[in-house]
């Protein structure tokens, strides 16, 4: 039974919280999980009707030769303005669903989960604020793009030293803020604020969370090699290029990821509150020396 703890734990502690977390999850977390899953699903099979013939919907490769004609009607259909919406559509009610289920997780860490139609409504809420995060994100990446077209300019040996330190830079600078979005749900911070207090908690802890986050990935990667190795031997069986392959792909794929829905963000809390213990009892430690000085 996953209990929230109340001193730091390490790495294997916050991995086993997570998990705990996760399995305890499940039951409050699927419905919305499977509705993220058959946002995304539903359009992807209706792309891969659309594409019959000209691409596989199980690989994305085209399954012959393209054509003039074919390659045209291709760019016609991704360059249609409905096809975008859907897309734009799908990532709104992924964020929702997402924000739900984050909402639900801290529910059963605290011990007082909300229903579905709370969690939803809360995630409504916070979705202005997430996708104005987001758009400041995007913002500092059109920036950071500008340099990097600027520094194309210089000479070549001077451009790819700048580069790499610069390549190195936003990795650090990502790790800091990588919790951003996690915050404003659970604290109820704005969108630079939340930006900010993730900033403060990954102060000295980078490596450590840098760590969890790659065991997490490798355990992610594991999955999704599993279910592509399934989803690519039943798509040879039934025909690469038939609907019905698709079908069973994102079967298997809405399946799957149903029960992971929970899993990332699941311990990416439990990091989270590791993080806010140790923050916590750094300043604590911090006040007590002041005042000894005193």
């Amino acid at each position: 039974m996953y209990t929230r703890p109340t001193e730091p734990r390490s790495i294997g502690g916050v991995l086993d919280d997570g998990l705990r977390l996760w399995r305890e999850s499940i039951a409050k977390t699927w419905p919305l999980a499977f509705l993220a899953q058959l946002v995304v699903a539903i359009p992807v099979l209706i792309l891969g009707y659309k594409l019959q013939g000209l691409v596989s919907p199980v690989t994305g490769v085209p399954t012959r030769p393209m054509s003039a004609a074919s390659t045209q009607a291709m760019l016609n259909l991704f360059k249609s303005p409905a096809t975008w919406l859907t897309y734009l559509a799908i990532v709104v009610l992924s964020a929702v669903f997402y924000a739900a289920i984050v909402l639900r997780i801290a529910g059963v860490a605290g011990g007082a989960v909300s229903s579905l139609g709370a969690a939803l409504s809360s995630a409504l809420r916070l979705l202005p604020r997430l996708l104005a995060q987001f758009l400041l994100f995007i913002g500092a990446a059109v920036v950071v793009g500008i340099a990097v077209a600027l520094l194309a300019l210089a000479g070549r040996v001077a451009a790819g030293l700048i580069l790499i330190i610069l390549f190195f830079l936003l990795i650090f600078v990502f790790g800091r803020v990588f919790f951003a979005s996690m915050v404003l749900m659970l604290d109820d911070a704005g969108p630079a604020e939340s930006i900010g207090i993730s900033w403060n908690l990954t102060k000295g802890y980078w490596w450590r969370c840098a760590g969890i986050l790659l065991v997490l990935a490798i355990i992610g990667l594991v999955f999704s090699l599993v279910v592509g190795f399934i989803s690519g031997a039943l798509g040879g069986a039934l025909g690469t290029s038939s609907v019905l392959a698709t079908g069973v792909s994102q079967i298997i794929s809405l399946l799957v990821n149903t029960v992971l829905g929970s899993l990332y963000p699941a311990v990416l809390i439990a990091i989270l509150y590791d993080l806010k213990l140790r923050k916590q009892g750094g300043d604590l430690l911090g006040r007590v020396d002041a005042l000894a000085r005193q």
